[in-house]
């Protein structure tokens, strides 16, 4: 946990510690993930390090399943449990995921935007938890 006020850089520190640096002129200093540096990490296991960032941001015309299912469908594993088919575990695994954020009344709802009428506020976070837990991570840093 890492707690600070606005602009201590709080979030700049989470985002260097999840390699989501490319916006920064340089980081001094070095950072390593158990033996891999930040270029292996970028190049060899993008999808295993997650930044969920403090701010919302979804395709707004896709629904609340569609937005998860998609996460999920580009995460899902070779080997599955059970013999599930790829579609069977996405369906499953977006479903409890929808479930445990109380957001499986709202599956056929819009994420939606300032301009596409879709979840609320609370509703849009609780997306986005989903939305990074479903991507199976191995290390996943949170800025809320």
């Amino acid at each position: 946990m890492v707690l600070g006020r606005p602009g201590a850089g709080c979030s700049t520190l989470l985002k260097t510690l999840a390699n989501q640096c490319g916006e920064y002129h340089a980081v001094e200093g070095e950072v390593f993930y158990d033996s891999f540096t930040p270029k292996e990490i970028r190049d060899s296991f993008r999808g295993d390090v997650t930044y969920c960032p403090e701010d919302d941001i979804h395709f707004p015309t896709l629904s609340v399943n569609q937005t998860l299912s998609f996460a999920v469908r580009n995460r899902t594993p070779a080997t599955r449990p059970l013999g599930q088919t790829r579609e069977e575990y996405v369906r499953d695994t977006t479903t409890r995921l929808m479930k445990v954020m109380g957001l499986y009344h709202l599956k056929n709802v819009l994420v939606g935007n300032a301009e596409v009428q879709g979840v609320s506020g609370g509703e849009k976070k609780r997306v986005s938890i989903a939305e990074t837990l479903g991507s199976a991570g191995s290390l996943c840093v949170w800025d809320k």
